[in-house]
């Protein structure tokens, strides 16, 4: 597979190519079972952190997270590749009339 990094400062990408095994055994046999598993345990905090984040932008009680919580499992993401473009107009898709017409008010008096 080929991965890409950049920063803020460089932002031109290097772009390298990795083996990522495929299952739960060849991960533990490249890497070694401990890696695997504080690898998981790293990647379930992050995405449990999410998981409270959204609940606390919604006003969900604390008694309700910890429901929520106890009954939440991690998922299977995948990283979108939507450009800022269809980034920006999904969002405005969800603005309300009042909110597109300030929007394009506050657009216009910038210059």
């Amino acid at each position: 597979m080929k991965v890409s990094a950049k920063t803020k400062n460089h932002p031109d990408p290097i772009t390298v190519e990795f083996t990522l095994p495929e299952t739960l055994a060849d991960l533990a046999k490249k890497f070694g079972e401990d890696v695997v598993a504080t690898a998981a345990k790293c990647s379930f905090i992050i995405s449990l952190q999410a998981f409270l984040r959204r609940h606390l932008e919604k006003g969900t009680s604390l008694a309700d997270v910890q429901k929520e919580v106890n009954a939440w499992r991690p998922d299977v993401r995948t990283i979108s590749k939507q450009t800022a473009f269809e980034k920006a107009a999904s969002t405005l898709d969800k603005l309300t009339p009042e909110e597109r017409k300030a929007l394009i008010a506050k657009l216009q008096a910038v210059k």
